[in-house]
């Protein structure tokens, strides 16, 4: 083996474990404590998997322990098995856990225990196993719009698509090209670390993107921009309707078990859930009321309507939450809580309604959900308990 390759292998290891170290601290921190959930479970998996097996073939190398070295490689197959299964769980699919362990277990004790004649065509059939989890989770993105549209998962699932390509040619190779040698090997091996270096730091970009972004840490533009676009406009609304004490309301839902139904179906089946509840809430509130979402899960009505007309409408909306779940996905019933802030009581500033309704919503949830609470002496005794010093 000569010595260029060699020394080219060892670094391109040494930043292959030094952004699996990472990649397993930014999880752990950012979204599994944040977030804890299945997928950010299996993503957490995956990068500590890469990070203990990158150590071990370190370590085999500078101990000269080629049975550690040939196992860790081995063990390191079973991390694209892991992410795939926690994009899976993120997407509300079924994330077949096993599968990680399982190629991580099988390829470790067959690189361990096959002959040196034969251990570079086994590389190549588990780097081809492993490759197979990065094409499931390309076609598992390209089959749905919205998991297309994130732009987050873009560079990993083009680079999952390259791994795909050079895995199978790199195990057509070894029918054509019979290994000859250790060089062989040596150039399969840095060929197969630059692939998961490039792959382990897109997965770290996707898993801390949608981690930050879904823990609140981050705003997506969008959902920035809508927001404030309904401020902009309910504010100036309330002004108006304050100069002639028109009667104004603002109702502020959300669904009840919200994080549940994100731990136990996907973050994805809480946003569809979400975008029908939020259409649920513009078809039966009036079409002159303004809606908007502050995050998921929740929605904000400001209502030109007096106070009869609003009960009327809440209790159409609550009824209308369980039929949200058409294709009966969710382990868990939906329900919604609502907290109702009238002008009449509250006064005309749009953050004193949305935050009292705010708190009428919590104490509807609180009280077991699926109703709405009115601002009243219930609501003021629960804002007075929070501010005063313990």
């Amino acid at each position: 083996m000569s010595d260029v390759p060699s020394m080219t292998g060892y670094e391109l290891e040494i930043a292959l474990a030094a952004i699996a170290t990472l990649a397993t601290m930014l999880t752990i921190g950012i979204a599994f404590m944040i977030r804890p959930s299945a997928a950010t479970l299996y993503w957490t998996f995956a990068f500590a998997l890469a990070m203990v097996a990158t150590y071990g073939v370190t370590a085999g190398e500078i101990n000269d322990l080629e049975t550690l070295r040939r196992a860790s490689l081995g063990a390191l197959m079973g991390a694209p098995a892991f992410l795939w299964s926690g994009f899976r769980a993120q997407w509300g699919l079924r994330p077949h856990g096993w599968a990680g362990v399982a190629l991580a277990v099988l390829s470790a004790v067959t690189l361990a225990s096959v002959g040196d004649d034969n251990f570079t065509t086994a590389y190549r059939i588990a780097f081809l196993a492993a490759s197979a989890f990065a094409g499931l989770f390309f076609i598992d993105w390209v089959r749905a719009p919205e998991r297309r549209n994130d732009r987050l998962v873009l560079p990993l699932a083009i680079v999952s698509l390259a791994f795909v390509v050079l895995a199978v040619g790199s195990f057509a190779a070894g029918f054509f090209f019979p290994p000859s040698g250790g060089d062989d090997f040596a150039l399969l091996r840095i060929i197969a670390s630059i692939g998961m270096l490039a792959y382990v730091g897109c997965a770290l970009v996707a898993v801390v993107g949608i981690a930050a972004r879904e823990g609140g840490l981050v705003r997506t533009p969008t959902a920035s921009t809508d927001w404030q676009l309904f401020e902009r406009t309910a504010t100036e609304r309330l002004l108006r309707a304050q100069r002639t004490s028109e009667a104004w309301s603002v109702v502020y839902l959300r669904l009840d078990d919200a994080e549940d139904i994100r731990q136990t179906a996907g973050a994805t089946a809480l946003a569809k859930l979400s975008a029908r509840f939020e259409e649920e809430v513009r078809s039966v509130f009036p079409a002159e009321s303004d809606v908007g979402s502050p995050s998921t899960g929740t929605a904000v009505v400001l209502v030109p309507r007096a106070d009869a007309d609003v009960r009327d409408h809440l209790r159409a909306v609550l009824e209308r939450v369980p039929d949200l779940d058409v294709d009966g996905s969710l382990a868990i019933r939906p329900t919604a809580s609502a907290g109702w802030a009238p002008a009449s009581v509250l006064g005309y500033d749009l953050d004193a309604l949305v935050y009292t309704g705010r708190e009428a919503a919590s104490l509807a949830s609180e009280k077991g959900g699926d109703r709405w609470e009115r601002v009243g002496a219930d609501v003021v005794q629960r804002l007075l308990s929070e501010t005063e010093p313990r």
